[in-house]
């Protein structure tokens, strides 16, 4: 997992993300319904964030069960 360090000013609080990486194939016209979404509607930062979404919407309808975090 890639951990990124944005620094701003010497000032302000580092900020550490983490984020992994998951790479999928999708057909021209879902990726051109994606960005249209994106770009239309303001709702979302970016196509990576409506798919994590999509992603854990998936997830806790389909595997309610497995969404239990480990603490």
């Amino acid at each position: 997992m890639k951990q990124i360090k944005e620094t701003k000013s010497i000032s302000e609080t580092t900020e550490i993300r983490n984020k992994a990486t998951v790479c999928a194939t999708v057909s021209p016209w879902l990726k051109a319904k994606l960005e249209s979404v994106v770009n239309d509607t303001k709702q979302f930062g970016s196509v990576s964030d409506l798919v994590s979404i999509a992603c854990m919407d998936f997830l806790t309808r389909n595997f309610p069960d497995n969404m239990k975090r480990n603490e």
